[in-house]
This record gives C-alpha cells, sequence and structure tokens, in this order.
C-alpha cells in the first residue's frame, strides 16, 4: 500500500513539478516582454501584472511538493546537525504531521474560496476580466500535493525510526 501511495504521489509531484516549471517560463517571457514593450517600444501591455500574479503564485504552490520531495526546505541546520538522528527523526515526523495538518485547512479553505468563485461569477476588475476559480484552485490542489508528499515522508521516516531500532 505505502509503495502504491510512494508512487501516485510521484507522479503528482512530477506533474506538478512540470507545470511549475512552464509557469517559471511563461513568467521569464512576460515579464521580458513587458520590459521591451515599456522601456525600448514605449507601449506598455495592460496585461502583464495580473499575468506575472497568477504565474508566481502557481510556480509558488505546485513546485512545494517537489521542493519537499528533494528535501529543499530552509531549516536550521546548525541546530539539526548536532541532534541525535532519532531524535532528528521525531521532528521530521512532527513538522511533517504539522505540515499535513497546515495543507488539510489551506485545502478546505481554498476549495470553499474556488467554490464561491466558480458560483459566484467572480472575475478580476482589470481589463482582462479573468475568471478568479482559476488562479484560486491553485492553492488548494498545491496544498494537496504538498499534503501527500507530507504523508510520503512521514511513511519514509517511520521506517527508518523502525530499521534504527533493530
Amino acid at each position: 500500500m505505502q509503495k502504491a501511495i510512494q508512487t501516485i504521489a510521484s507522479g503528482m509531484t512530477w506533474f506538478s513539478q512540470i507545470l511549475a516549471e512552464l509557469g517559471l517560463l511563461g513568467l521569464l517571457l512576460v515579464v521580458f516582454y513587458e520590459v521591451v514593450a515599456r522601456y525600448l517600444l514605449n507601449r506598455p501591455t495592460v496585461f502583464s501584472v495580473e499575468i506575472s500574479e497568477y504565474l508566481l503564485v502557481l510556480v509558488t504552490f505546485l513546485s512545494a511538493g517537489w521542493v519537499l520531495r528533494e528535501d529543499r526546505h530552509v531549516r536550521m541546520l546548525a541546530l539539526v546537525s548536532i541532534l541525535p538522528e532519532r531524535l532528528r527523526l521525531f521532528l521530521d515526523i512532527s513538522t511533517s504531521l504539522l505540515v499535513m495538518i497546515f495543507c488539510v485547512v489551506l485545502m478546505w479553505k481554498g476549495g470553499k474560496t474556488v467554490i464561491m468563485a466558480y458560483l459566484g461569477g467572480y472575475h478580476s476588475s482589470s481589463l482582462l476580466n479573468f475568471p478568479l476559480w482559476i488562479p484560486y484552485s491553485i492553492i488548494p490542489f498545491g496544498a494537496f500535493i504538498l499534503g501527500v508528499q507530507s504523508i510520503v515522508r512521514i511513511g519514509d521516516r517511520v521506517k527508518t525510526l523502525k530499521r534504527s531500532r533493530v
């Protein structure tokens, strides 16, 4: 069962990582185009700031699961490295549980916001008139990926903890 969860989590994380990379490429192109249009052609666009904001949210939330899988989140290595291995594993499990709880709250509240924006027909107040449920849905989706990756991390740490006892 754990292997199946890891495989599914790995696939979802890979997919969200690819989307985040494409979003980062899109962000680069939008900002580059805006700089050229504004400062060289003296014709700024009306859409670049709004699109950049949406792409920044996409990159941030969809890459969080991948960052956790690659073990690249910010932490206090000076403190953690002096702790015994078992205590580090317990702390890692505890922080992963806190991340999971945070992701559940983010999915719940974010999901409510997406549904409200969709049913209410909310659109951005800019000239683009973009439907807001689309960028809002990135947040609970990214939280879901991060939460699933936290479950995998907890399973790995528990397995390592059991092995170290033997």
